[in-house]
């Protein structure tokens, strides 16, 4: 893991909400909206980009720890923004505050815990596993 880690430091990823994203796919009843496993996507993809810079040949990052509030409906085919804060480094853990917005006002908020790991053990786990 790189040193140049710095608590404040920031990543905004941004995506277009599309037809497949819709909360229908989860239940029929639901509102054709932006579905909430779709912002916990975006969640993890905002911290886990921030993170590349500071992983090193080997390393990869992990989401262990999702806190979220899907607080306001996004219409399909608008953007949403993920704005991930680093709020603490302890280690190998790494903590951030993660605000989300859709193009008319904020959808929600985060808490997101990743860990970094060795990519060769995760996957030796992972095909032990499936065998």
């Amino acid at each position: 893991m790189k040193s140049d880690i710095t608590v404040g430091d920031t990543f905004t990823y941004r995506m277009k909400t599309t037809e497949d994203m819709s909360a229908t796919q989860y239940q029929e009843s639901s509102p054709p909206v932006f579905a909430t496993p779709h912002l916990v996507g975006a969640v993890e993809s905002a911290a886990a980009r921030l993170m590349e810079r500071w992983l090193d040949e080997g390393e990869m990052s992990i989401g262990g720890q999702i806190e979220l509030r899907h607080t306001a409906p996004t219409p399909l085919g608008w953007e949403v923004r993920v704005e991930a804060k680093l709020v603490e480094a302890a280690g190998k853990k790494f903590v951030f505050e993660v605000d989300c917005f859709d193009e008319a006002e904020k959808i929600g908020s985060a808490k997101h815990t990743r860990f970094v790991i060795e990519t060769k053990g995760f996957m030796a786990a992972l095909e032990a596993k499936v065998k």
